[in-house]
């Protein structure tokens, strides 16, 4: 029978082969876009690097678009570009898109504040004001000289530099109308201050939770480049002021900033791309200036399902965090403002796309003034992703039609293999359990073949079983008819003959018969208990050296006439063994030894070290082990002997017995002829413990 070693014909190999063939072609592809991913990634990054230098150097030395000499982040308001339709309600529901970007102002004592968006379109400014107030005061139906309520003051300067101060005192929730204070002098040339109501500013004081809302609309040529606000909360007694620009912000109110013209021009120089934004930043990160957008439109894909559980999903609509930002942060900026180029990676706040952005400095006398960050998403990396996955799904689909075929057609193979040796090892035993015929194996070199092989190995060896029991009757009569015919001769004398001389005798010749059947009995007994044996026992660390020195010292008085010699190593050979089997399985070497043994010649014991393990050689000089014996000998119910000799009658047990022991003890028994053919060894390998 061959062995089940691993080899290029082996069925494991041939179906991992066809296995891989198709397997091989998605893997090539995923490890393909991997790769390519991981480059348009760089190109992608390098690519907004480019586009930053390219920008940054079309502003370097250009400090007429910079507030270069500020040593400080001014107070500016930032105006952001409005892009939709504001309705005068106080609720939040207009300004979503802003809020994350609003400031937020709070009073000396930090317990009231306010959060500020102001936006603009062709015509209006708009303001949206959260405030944090526990309680809202209004303002009586009389409130000609003395406010005592909450109320906001608008102070702006107009087109020609002229400041203007205008009072918000709600009276309920809802539309109010601002005013401002005039000074008028009567007849007698006294002097009174009176209030002048504005109707072309629209504006609306709305409570909510945890404080109130105020909401207002003023027209665009009403206000210069300056606009600050007071907010005045009342508390019964004195007012807690907060001020957008400080306690000066009823002579200076905030300068006004928007996106520059001028700046967006030089942005559109190098280009506009979809799904692209640029940032202009002052050296305090102040937007001055952006253009583009992140968001662009994907064509309709009919696999796009398929293709999202494959990769990851490109979405065109997700949650742009940074659009409408008056100011910018982030690592890359902060480097960009030191004077170093940067780049940041990050995920929109809804995780459903990835963002990259460059930024580089902007220079003018070797002084930062400002930054360009320029930013794209990764989306169009997945479309183009997606594209590749059609291509290479529509070019693959055929062939792995292909290899499917191919491989039902080895299953169907395969299959029929299976079926003809199940027929054929069914076929070779009857109902009996007899073994009709040979089974004839096949010549293939996989495991199909291998176990035909093993299958007809199996049932040789079985019809051979089968011949010993047939014959086991036969050994066991012979064995049995001497002692049995003993006793019987014995008892017959018995009856015969009164002389107490003679029957003495007979009774011992009955005696020896009966012990005789005994030793058979026991030795036919011997190799069924041994199994309890084996689980009842337990090994322990023993020295070998006066483990063997103590059984030959035995072996020397069994066995008188025999001469033994102990030959063992010049160091102490330690092993962990069963004592009591171990001496059991020494008994069946040596005893084996003595009945084949020469009487002058002596029985030699001898122990080796070797590196793997540890040798001990039992060698008598007698006759040799027939040709091919030397691997049956350890088999049950297996004997050479042609006569009985020193110990009796035998039934092939002994050495069966003693391959069990050493099988408990993973050692290795074996069995030679001598080399100059005067006798047999037999070694037994223990083997060293890791």
């Amino acid at each position: 029978m061959t062995t089940s070693k691993a080899n290029l014909f082996s069925l494991r190999y041939k179906l991992l082969l066809v296995s891989l063939a198709v397997l091989v072609i998605p893997l090539m592809g995923f490890d393909y876009l991997r790769q390519m991913e991981s480059y348009l990634r760089d190109t992608l990054e390098s690519t907004l690097v480019d586009t930053s230098y390219a920008i940054a150097g079309g502003l370097n030395n250009q400090d007429e678009l910079f507030n270069v000499y500020a040593v400080q982040q001014d107070n500016s308001l930032y105006i952001h570009e409005l892009d939709h339709t504001v309705q005068m309600d106080g609720y939040t529901d207009d300004w979503m898109s802003y809020l994350d970007w609003a400031d937020t102002y709070r009073s000396e004592n930090g317990i009231d504040s306010f959060r500020l968006i102001v936006s603009s379109n062709e015509r209006y400014y708009y303001l949206f004001m959260q405030v944090n107030d526990s309680s809202l005061v209004y303002a009586g139906a009389d409130s000609a000289d003395k406010i005592e309520a909450d109320h906001l003051i608008l102070v702006f300067t107009d087109a020609a530099d002229v400041l203007h101060q205008y009072y918000l005192v709600p009276t309920g929730p809802g539309q109010i109308r601002p005013f401002r204070y005039e000074l008028r002098f009567d007849e007698y040339g006294i002097e009174t201050r009176v209030q002048r109501t504005i109707n072309n500013i629209s504006a609306v004081w709305q409570p909510v939770e945890g404080g109130y809302n105020i909401e207002m609309r003023i027209p665009s040529y009403l206000v210069g480049d300056h606009m600050g606000f007071i907010l005045r909360n009342y508390n019964g007694s004195e007012y807690n002021d907060i001020s957008t620009a400080g306690e000066y912000t009823y002579l200076y109110p905030n300068q006004l900033l928007r996106s520059s013209k001028r700046i967006e021009n030089i942005i559109l120089t190098q280009g506009r791309s979809e799904g692209r934004r640029t940032w202009v930043l002052d050296k305090f990160g102040q937007v001055l200036a952006s253009d583009g957008s992140l968001k662009r439109e994907f064509p309709d894909n009919a696999f796009n399902i398929l293709y999202t559980l494959l990769l990851p999903p490109a979405h065109d609509h997700f949650t742009d965090d940074l659009a409408g930002a008056s100011r910018l942060k982030g690592s890359e900026v902060n480097s960009a403002l030191s004077g170093q180029t940067d780049t940041r990676w990050r995920s929109s706040p809804d995780g459903r796309a990835v963002i990259v952005s460059a930024a580089t400095p902007i220079w003018f006398d070797d002084r930062v003034i400002g930054a360009v960050v320029v930013e794209e998403t990764t989306n169009n990396i997945q479309l183009m992703q997606r594209q590749v996955l059609s291509n290479l799904f529509n070019k693959t689909l055929l062939i792995f039609v292909v290899v499917v075929l191919l491989l039902i057609l080895f299953a169907g193979r395969l299959s029929t293999r299976l079926i003809r040796l199940n027929r054929e090892a069914s076929s070779a035993i009857d109902e009996y359990g007899r073994v009709k015929g040979m089974f004839r194996p096949s010549a293939s070199r996989d495991e199909i073949g291998e176990l035909s092989r093993s299958f007809s190995d199996i049932l040789e060896r079985l019809q051979q079983y089968h011949h010993y029991l047939e014959g086991m009757a036969g050994s066991l009569s012979h064995e049995l008819k001497t002692p049995m015919a003993i006793v019987q001769s014995s008892l017959e004398q018995l009856q015969e003959d009164d002389s107490p001389e003679n029957r003495k005798k007979s009774l011992e010749s009955a005696a020896t018969g009966l012990q005789r059947l005994q030793s058979l009995l026991t030795r036919l007994s011997e190799a069924a208990s041994l199994e309890n044996s084996l689980q009842e026992a337990e090994k322990e660390a023993t020295d070998l050296n006066g483990f063997l020195s103590k059984c030959v010292d035995g072996y020397r008085l069994a066995y008188p006439e025999q001469e033994f010699v102990l030959v063992l190593p010049g160091k102490t050979v330690m092993h962990e063994i069963s004592p009591e089997l171990f001496y059991q399985m020494l008994d069946k070497f040596i005893s084996n030894a003595v009945d084949f043994s020469s009487d002058d010649k002596p029985i030699t014991i001898e122990m080796q070290c070797r590196s793997g393990g540890t040798l001990i050689h039992v060698i008598n000089h007698g006759p040799v082990l027939p040709a091919g014996m030397a691997n049956e000998l350890f088999n049950s119910m297996v004997s050479v002997r042609k006569e009985r000799r020193k110990q009796g009658p035998h039934l092939g047990l002994g050495l069966f017995i003693a391959r069990l022991i050493a099988d408990y003890h993973q050692a290795r028994l074996s069995a030679h002829n001598l080399e100059d053919e005067s006798g047999v060894c037999i070694t037994l390998q223990l083997q060293n413990k890791p």
